[in-house]
């Protein structure tokens, strides 16, 4: 019943949030233009869905976990709240990366120290043991910050980011269950709820954008919940589906692959066309899936898929070790990223329920590459 609760609370907390949100929000006109040649929305879109799932996750959390069960509470709220809080200003008045990323690194660091959750091994991955306690810091704060900007990035078509952060919080609270770590798993249910209750404003057509205050928590959160699984799995208490401490770290990454895989993907594709790894362009993958004639809704669904195949490979085969499984995994990805291409040339798109109306044509699958 607790955990009942604990999603239920974050569901309705968001559920009553949005509409109070939303006209407020296009009064004050602090919407996202549909300007650009990135943007895929036709109408100005309010951008502060961000502040429902942060305020709902808040509230469903002090009202369900004891505070004397999760002694990291206070850290990770300071944490979240530096990056709540920039992800605000850029939302409304934008800023500079620098600043960004400042106080991304800023958050890493008082998780990594305060709440001294880190990353103190590879579990034998790549040949690497033991690390000690300056590269430990320096390993997680890359790891957290990696991820904020991952999630960041891939919050490109409607309910893709939220959904991709659902998948995280419903993985991670049955390997908490089964650590015996039950407030994690509440506050895992939590965040799921607040996910939940803003996918049913965020789908399309989406009535609001979590937006940067939105995706780099998403981002955050799930970094959080790598750095616990991790830690847990080190002390051995995870042994759902034999999951030993050897396959932590391939397990880890599985769950949140996607977003990582398409990050390093676009980043490569901009550095090959000598441009700055940060340039804005249209060359994700849920862009390339659109281009091709995907909804959003069925973009975002084959993205999800792909993430949830590739947690499930690593769960099932994890006694292939974690050199060959993660090698694997990026071979599955790098697959499908080939098979989406070579579909994006292709002329004779079928009709299908699974498609738009009206497929893009050969000249929008070539744009969409030649922005690469």
């Amino acid at each position: 019943m607790p955990f009942v609760m604990a999603f239920i609370s974050g569901l309705a907390s968001v559920v009553f949030l949005i509409p109070q949100i939303i006209p407020l929000a296009l009064k004050k006109h602090l919407v996202d233009e549909p300007s650009g040649s990135r943007k895929v929305h036709a109408h100005p879109v309010p951008n502060l869905g961000g502040v429902a799932i942060f305020s709902g996750f808040l509230l469903s959390s002090a009202s369900c976990i004891p505070l004397q069960l999760l002694p990291e509470a206070g850290t990770l709220l300071s944490s979240g709240l530096i990056l709540f809080m920039t992800g605000i200003k850029d939302d409304l008045i934008g800023l500079s990366p620098r600043v960004k990323f400042m106080s991304q690194l800023t958050a890493s660091g008082i998780v990594a120290v305060v709440a001294d959750l880190r990353i103190k091994t590879f579990y034998g991955f790549g040949n690497f043991v033991e690390l000690d306690y300056s590269g430990s810091i320096i390993i997680t704060v890359i790891f957290i910050t990696g991820l904020i900007n991952a999630y960041n990035l891939i919050d490109g078509i409607d309910g893709l980011a939220a959904s991709l952060g659902l998948l995280f919080t419903i993985v991670y609270s049955v390997l908490f269950f089964e650590a015996g770590e039950l407030e994690w798993v509440m506050l895992a249910l939590c965040f799921a709820g607040s996910l939940t209750g803003f996918l049913f404003f965020n789908v399309t057509p989406a009535k609001i954008f979590m937006g940067d205050s939105g995706s780099m928590l998403l981002g955050f959160m799930a970094a959080v919940f790598s750095l616990k699984f991790l830690g847990l799995c080190a002390a051995g208490a995870v042994d759902v589906f034999y999951i030993k401490p050897a396959s932590a770290c391939t397990i880890a990454v599985s769950i949140v692959i996607v977003p990582v895989f398409d990050t390093i993907r676009v980043f490569l594709l901009r550095i090959l066309k000598g441009k700055s790894p940060f340039y804005a362009d249209r060359s994700h993958l849920h862009h390339v899936l659109l281009s091709i004639g995907f909804t959003h809704i069925s973009a975002g669904l084959i993205l999800i898929g792909l993430n949830a195949v590739c947690t499930l490979v690593a769960i099932l085969l994890h006694g292939l070790g974690d050199d060959v499984l993660i090698c694997l995994l990026f071979l599955i990805l790098l697959g499908f990223s080939g098979f989406i291409h070579v579909c994006c040339h292709k002329s004779n798109k079928k009709h299908s329920p699974f498609f738009k109306a009206q497929p893009a044509t050969c000249e929008d699958c070539a744009q969409v590459l030649s922005d690469r």
